[in-house]
């Protein structure tokens, strides 16, 4: 484990060198974790401040939905590349998404862990979805990238953990929900379904 988390850092930096930076001249910065990982941006400790931090301006949240299908259209181009079935946009599913993803930018930390303590299925069971076999999630976190929805998209297919998400044939249905920081952080998460 601990060969392949140094790896993926060492990818990582290696694609942090090949991307055009942001207009600060920061290098732009990404994660991406699989399973339980709880790990927050930049390797801190999980704060959870009293006071949300501001999240974006009405106009990146109103281009949030845009950027969420267009994540899923990358992701359905994977998936039809290699043979299999297209998936369902579920609207169920990317509520519960949202919500993560904007408790991650809001709460500035980045973990399957809500800041709640509840996982995927909690938050399902939350909004009243019981009735499934099976549900999964990705998360990805980046900033300073010219085209963020791609980056994390490419980075999900080079992850084994989250490609085996993404190509999974038994995910019928998936929602996406992204949110976007004022300092222009963004979150993902994908979450997978299968009802009864």
């Amino acid at each position: 484990m601990k060969n392949r988390f140094f790896l993926f850092l060492l990818v990582l930096t290696f694609s942090q060198t090949v991307f055009t930076q942001n207009a600060a001249g920061e290098k732009p910065k990404a994660y991406l974790f699989s399973g339980g990982e709880n790990r927050s941006p930049l390797d801190r400790p999980r704060i959870y401040p009293s006071e949300p931090a501001k999240s974006a301006g009405k106009s990146k949240a109103a281009n949030a939905f845009d950027l969420e299908r267009r994540a899923f259209e990358l992701i359905n181009q994977q998936r039809t590349a290699t043979g299999l079935e297209a998936l369902a946009w579920s609207d169920d599913a990317a509520r519960i998404a949202r919500l993560h993803s904007e408790n991650m930018a809001n709460y500035n930390f980045f973990s399957h862990t809500g800041i709640d303590g509840l996982m995927v299925n909690d938050r399902a069971d939350s909004f009243g979805i019981r009735k499934w076999r099976a549900i999964g999630e990705n998360i990805a976190y980046n900033q300073g990238f010219e085209n963020p929805v791609e980056f994390a998209v490419e980075r999900w297919m080079q992850s084994p953990k989250h490609r085996d998400n993404l190509l999974n044939s038994r995910w019928k249905e998936s929602g996406i929900g992204i949110a976007v920081t004022d300092k222009g952080t963004y979150y993902f998460t994908e979450v997978f379904l299968v009802r009864n």
